[in-house]
């Protein structure tokens, strides 16, 4: 759905115009940098000759790029072009979704490819790839290696079928295109007219005892019957790898489920695994959809599965209830060290907000800042957070425009924590964090997630919407001026919604900027309680917040105490609230009679801690109301008087009264509450009475005391916390650089000459080495040598080397899928006349390599550039490029001083004006983020300096050219051009750097990390500088091995398209505010499709230039490095620490049972890690300390046995000296190791207290490692010892 460009509330022409200019200065550059790389590769220095990163502007170019292999009729015959489908495949787009432009490009390229080859396999294996790529937007290593061989077998019968080989990587392109590969499978076996699979029982059965075994995680997990539904009835083989160490018993040899070389598969093929339970069971509504829109047969199994679907979702839509479900998925799987915020829930956890932030969105959720050092600091920009819902998870931006957390302290005072200098002040006084603070989701997430909503607080952001759109005319805005004392001039020109200030009108963006400016004018102004009374009995609005109180968590059975307490003790002073002689024996060492009687539904609620604190003090608490003490007395300094109007109180000139009372309205409440619950609990009733009894509950249930105040109260009164989220600490944030385990320099294999650190030096120490290479051959002098440029010196005597450029020679060992061959290669001499060309004066003291390479042709990278990146200290990633990881966070604006850029450089850089129209001339201005720019950590700075110094050196030393960065200061990079990837894909996005967080994650645009295939709930992805991919990166470095072409930018993306990237962005809201109407619908918890047009999100704008600009946000999100810089996850040092520091925190949390931390924590994590370190101990291998060869059992010599040859001579040939290496061996799993938990397990047993059933497993545990390491000779015992 898209938008009429005219009703968008932007300024279109200026917007198309600055797109066009960012765009047109981005491809420039991108265009120089390609130039010189080009340039650099003609040199003949490389793998090839040409750059390896081909460009794509657009889903159709990206499917052409990535399947060129595919789409070749004849690798061997280069005169034979591959088939060129990019016009046609963009013009299928532009007129068919997604879906079915993969299905009919998909029979395109069978058809033409069997017309050119005649061969159905390869023509079926092409097309089947070509539309997986479409459905995966060409950016994911799914349709290379997620799809193994397509194979026409044989039936029983002797017919023919189609089989798929689906492998572990297909589990990066998601359900949908897994279930999509098979009907397109199925597709384009019946275009060629290959048979229907018809499985025998053993191939049935076979699968279902796969699912049986297969213990990886799966989001559903048919039943046998389903499995054998799918089975029998799939017209395509659904067939797979081995990848499960598991092997099938009952059917371990079948027919059909077998290699190429006819070998049986006997282990668990998680291929077929995903393919069936996460593609066709979830996925069963879509696939119907398609095959009915284009009658394919053979596909009626598939509705059973959808229908099943349906009729639950169905079922759970007419018994909704009111009260919100709790969702305990995440509480699964606790960690030592990372605490829980909040059980499911419960009060004292995080109060939802509606709303997105400038940095939050696209699975983000905003915290504020003072609630992350609350926290423990435990929670810093991109740190995950599991959470209750809508989504699994979320990553952590900061919002300094939604409220903090509110504490109890040592002295008493209750107060809500609004600075860091009113948090640092108080810090060592803490004694519980009752409120856990706001946090902001937008109505996006819920949409994504396919989840209905919750209720909205009554927070600011409804009441300013309650109100302005309440003034509807010019004497209303008068009135109101009156309300709050303030002159009309001073208030925000004409009025909220309707009527232009001047005549002759106004445009649409000068309108919706009025109405935004009201909004935020309502939401800053600070209202008196006769201020809030005039405007809800004028306006209609509710009781805004901080007078609207936490009602609904308040037990009726509270209020008539309370009230009685107040009435007898109370007294308005210096306009404070002062109880008398209510909190002298606080805190309350034993749980007395609170007088409040029973509980209402045998649930005297624990967050009210009534024991603890007394009914008053408690109360007070429970509604949110700050206080403190002095001596025996509670003050009320602010917000009383709307305790007073809830509980019916008012004040006289001879003190406090009733005005209403309200103990009648509390015993009715209290009778049909009681009488409810005897209904549900007696059998027999009839429905429409049982009906009544259970909504009777409910109601309690969700308003509990608001049900009173509002009989009492002649004011309108909303829930402001109706619900909370729970949450718990996932990953950590992280920003450093991509390293191979051990740090790795030059992509050279040395095995193990290099000592433990991997030395180049230490390996050219030893003379002629014996390494794995692939055997190349040089067209210049025609000699052998393993390396890209001749190393053979035409003058032994000369250090100068032939320099031909040699070319693999193609030789294979038997069935390997790897060519090389054991080669003597004597690296002293080689690594000198690399030092003369480079113009060094020393090699480098530690160039760490490789062990082995794992690439086909397994050639190494020149060594001159693992020589200059350890000059510059710069690592090396397996494909040849060095990265920077940081955790994904989305920006959709920003400030300059926010990214330590000033405003004068993004001028030059195309942001000529700020949201509003204004030409940008100040620091503090708002900017609006172009799609494709990146601000990265500042700790990524320095890393990303050197790269571009070595990639200088590179070019200059190197391939004999000027250099290109020429950077400095990180000032220096801004500007420059960048490659994003994320692990699982294969497809880079250029983005373009403007600044820095001081945070310890990457901004970007929500668009952006959708082109890479992520959103932003934790994940971390990777940049590279451009120049450094191009010149250093080979497809004929990756590993060979099912998945080694992933997290390799195989093609780029320069130019984003909404409509063609991963579609959770385009369920990213835009609003600058919600209305009324979606705040009050959300009091139903309707199904998010059905409100989905009250809320502007990015699909809306799809086809205008509002699809990329002029995007809205709701809160204010403060500094984007807000908050502590690092997790307190990551500068705590000992897991001792880290769990001290996150049961202290669960001891504090109002909404965490510490008990149940520690339970969790010792079942989830450390029985687990204790039973894993004890059979590692059992099944180790032993290692030798000197050459770091291992052994499955200890050798009978008590040492290293390992033959050591030393040969003499150049790069072959040579006499042979063996010798056994000698070295100790020690070994792999310590006793410290598989002990290392036991302490610590029961010092958290003893001081927390965990069930008897716990207690046990850990005794048992602990017995068993006892057993294993003490000595368990049978003691001779006397009578005596049982006396």
């Amino acid at each position: 759905m898209s938008v009429d460009l005219e009703n968008l509330a932007m300024d279109s022409k200026r917007l198309e115009q600055e797109r066009e200019s960012y765009q047109n200065r981005l491809d420039e550059e991108i265009d120089s940098v390609y130039r010189i790389a080009a340039e650099a590769k003609k040199k003949g220095l490389d793998f090839s000759n040409e750059i390896e990163i081909p460009r794509a502007s657009d889903l159709a170019s990206r499917t052409q790029k990535l399947m060129e292999r595919y789409l070749d009729p004849d690798s061997e015959n280069k005169d034979i072009l591959p088939l060129d489908i990019e016009a046609l495949l963009r013009d299928l787009l532009d007129s068919h979704d997604r879906e079915a432009a993969a299905i009919m490009i998909s029979r395109s390229v069978t058809k033409q490819m069997f017309a050119r080859t005649g061969d159905r396999r390869k023509s079926i294996d092409s097309g089947l790839r070509v539309g997986l790529a479409v459905l995966t937007e060409a950016v994911l290593v799914a349709p290379l290696d997620g799809i193994g061989d397509v194979r026409i077998m044989n039936n029983a019968d002797g017919s023919e079928f189609l089989s798929i080989d689906f492998c572990g990587p297909i589990r990066a392109a998601g359900g949908t295109a897994q279930a999509m590969g098979v009907l397109i499978g199925d597709i384009l076996r019946r275009e060629l007219g290959v048979g229907r699979y018809k499985p025998t029982v053993p191939e049935v059965e076979r699968v279902k005892e796969e699912f049986g075994l297969y213990r990886m995680n799966l989001q559903y997990k048919p039943q046998p019957e389903e499995t054998g539904v799918i089975v029998n009835a799939c017209p395509v083989m659904i067939n797979g790898e081995e990848t499960e160490r598991m092997e099938c018993a009952g059917y371990k040899e079948v027919r059909n489920v077998v290699n190429e070389n006819g070998t049986y598969r006997t282990r668990v093929r998680g291929g077929v695994m995903l393919v069936i339970g996460e593609g066709l069971c979830l996925k069963a509504p879509k696939i119907q959809t398609h095959t009915e829109r284009l009658d394919v047969p053979g596909w009626g199994f598939i509705s059973q599965f959808a229908e099943k679907g349906k009729s639950t979702k169905s079922e759970d839509k007419s018994d909704k209830s009111r009260v919100i479900a709790k969702e305990d998925r995440y509480m699964g799987d606790v960690i030592a060290g990372r605490p829980i915020f909040g059980e499911p829930r419960e009060p004292g956890g995080f109060r939802l907000r509606y709303g997105r932030s400038r940095a939050t969105g696209l699975a983000a959720a905003g915290l504020n800042p003072i609630t992350m050092e609350v926290m423990g600091g435990f929670l810093s920009v991109g740190t995950q957070m599991k959470i209750e819902g809508p989504g699994k998870a979320c990553a952590v931006t900061p919002c300094t425009e939604i409220d903090g957390p509110t504490v109890l302290l040592k002295d008493g005072s209750f107060v809500k924590i609004e600075t860091a200098e009113q948090w640092g002040g108080c810090r060592d006084e803490l004694d519980c964090i009752w409120d856990a603070g706001e946090i902001l989701i937008g109505f996006g997430e819920f949409l994504e997630n396919n989840k209905s909503l919750v209720p909205s607080s009554y927070s600011i952001d409804w009441w300013a919407a309650d109100v302005a759109e309440s003034i509807d005319s010019h004497e209303k805005v008068e009135s109101f001026s009156e309300m709050v004392s303030i002159p009309r001039s001073s208030l925000p020109p004409g009025i909220p919604f309707n009527g232009a200030i001047e005549r002759g009108g106004e445009s649409t963006l000068e309108r919706a900027w009025r109405h935004r400016d009201w909004i935020s004018f309502l939401k800053s102004l600070e209202l008196t309680w006769e201020q809030v009374r005039n405007i809800s009995e004028s306006l209609g609005a509710a009781v805004p917040p901080p007078w609207n109180l936490w009602w609904s968590d308040l037990p009726v059975q509270f209020v008539t105490p309370l009230i009685e307490s107040i009435l007898e003790n109370g007294v308005v002073e210096s306009s404070a609230l002062r109880i008398r002689d209510v909190v002298g024996d606080w805190p309350n060492e034993s749980e007395g009679d609170s007088g409040i009687g029973p509980p209402l539904l045998d649930d005297c609620p624990d967050w009210t801690r009534v024991g603890e604190h007394g009914l008053v003090k408690s109360s007070l608490m429970t509604l949110g109301l700050e206080h403190s003490h002095e001596d025996s007395d509670i003050v009320v300094p602010k917000f009383w008087e709307a305790l007073f109007e809830g509980l019916g109180i008012e004040v006289s000139h001879d003190g406090l009264r009733l005005r209403v009372d309200a103990g009648q309205h509390v015993s009715e409440i209290v009778e049909r509450v009681s009488a409810a619950k005897e209904i549900v609990i007696q059998e027999g009733r009839e429905s429409g009475e049982l009906d009544s009894a259970k909504s009777s509950l409910e109601d309690y249930l969700v308003e509990r005391s608001l049900m009173l105040v509002r009989r009492i109260s002649v004011l309108r009164w909303e829930d402001s916390v109706p619900c909370r989220v729970g949450a718990r600490m996932g990953r950590p944030e992280k920003s450093g650089a991509r390293e191979m385990k051990p740090l790795v320099h030059s992509l050279f294999p040395i095995r193990d000459y290099g000592g433990p650190q991997r030395l180049l030096s230490e390996a050219s120490s030893k003379g002629s080495i014996r390494v794995v290479l692939g055997p190349r051959k040089c067209q210049k002098c025609g000699k052998e040598s393993p390396h890209l440029s001749c190393h053979n010196r035409p003058d032994p005597s000369v250090p100068i080397e032939c320099g031909g450029k040699t070319t693999s020679a193609g030789r294979r060992r038997g069935n390997s899928r790897r060519k090389g061959e054991r080669t003597a290669v004597n690296l002293a001499p080689i690594l000198e006349v690399k030092r003369r060309v480079l113009g060094l004066d020393k090699i480098p003291g530690k160039i760490k390599a490789v062990k082995g390479l794992m690439s086909e042709d397994q050639s190494p990278e020149p060594l001159e550039k693992g020589i200059l990146r350890a000059k510059h200290g710069v690592s090396v990633f397996r494909d040849g490029t060095s990265r920077f990881d940081m955790s994904d966070v989305p920006v959709s604006h920003f400030r300059p001083s926010e990214i330590g850029t000033s405003w004068k450089r993004l001028v030059e850089l195309g942001y000529s004006h700020d949201i509003r129209g204004d030409a940008v001339k100040s620091d503090e201005q708002v900017l609006e983020l172009f799609p494709q720019d990146f601000i990265p950590s500042s700790l990524s700075a320095k890393y990303l300096l050197a790269t571009c110094s070595f990639v200088d050196d590179l070019l200059v030393r190197f391939y004999d050219l000027e250099p290109f960065y020429g950077a400095k200061e990180i000032g220096d990079i801004v500007g420059h051009v960048a490659i994003g990837l994320a692990p699982h894909t294969s497809g880079g996005v250029a983005c373009r750097i403007i600044g820095w967080t001081d945070a310890s994650a990457g901004y970007a645009h929500p668009l952006f990390h959708a082109a890479k295939r992520r959103n932003c709930d934790g994940d971390e992805d990777s940049i590279m500088m451009l120049m450094d991919g191009l010149l250093n990166f080979s497809q004929s470095i990756l590993p060979a091995n099912r998945g080694g072409r992933m997290d390799a930018p195989l093609v780029l993306t320069t130019r984003l398209n909404p409509s063609e990237i991963d579609k959770e962005a385009l369920n990213v809201d835009c609003s600058w505010g919600y209305t009324r109407d979606f705040y009050e619908v959300t009091l139903g918890q309707p199904h998010s499709r059905e409100t989905k047009g009250m809320v502007d999100l990015v699909e809306d704008r799809l086809g205008t230039i509002g699809e990329i600009r002029g995007y809205g946000w709701t809160h204010d999100s403060g500094p984007l490095d807000a908050g502590p810089r690092n997790s307190s996850y990551k500068t705590l040092i000992t897991m001792k620490d880290k769990l001290d520091m996150q049961l202290e925190l669960g001891g504090r949390l109002r909404s965490v049972s510490v008990r149940g931390v520690a339970k969790q924590v010792i079942e989830s994590h450390f029985l687990p890690d204790m039973r894993g370190n004890l059979m590692a101990f059992t099944r180790q291998k032993v290692r030798c300390v000197k050459c770091g060869e291992s052994y499955r059992r200890m050798p009978l010599a008590g040492k290293c046995i390992r033959e050591i040859s030393q040969r003499s001579g150049g790069f072959s040939g040579g006499s042979s000296n063996g010798s056994s290496c000698g070295g100790n061996v020690v070994l792999t799993v310590s006793e410290g190791a598989v002990r290392k938990y036991i302490k610590i397990t029961e010092e958290v047993m003893d001081e927390y207290g965990v069930d008897d059933y716990t207690k046990h497993r850990v005794g048992w545990m602990s017995s068993s490692v006892d057993s294993l390491f003490n000595n368990d000779r049978v003691t001779v015992m006397t009578l005596e010892d049982f006396i």
